[in-house]
């Protein structure tokens, strides 16, 4: 995924300007992808992770 950089300010801004929406676009898609996951795993199995990470500080 390696590309030219252009000598032109405008040019390199607005390529950024649209790798920034794409990166953008695809938070989203994995924020949503998350959170319908994390609503398919039981409650008591969350709660357990939270009292593991509770007890490794310790």
């Amino acid at each position: 995924m390696i590309q030219q950089i252009p000598a032109d300010a405008n040019t390199v801004i607005d390529q950024l300007s649209q790798q920034i929406g794409t990166l953008n676009k695809q938070v989203a898609i994995l924020s949503s992808q998350l959170a319908a996951a994390m609503k398919l795993i039981p409650k008591d199995v969350l709660d357990s992770l939270d009292k593991e990470d509770t007890n490794a500080e310790d």
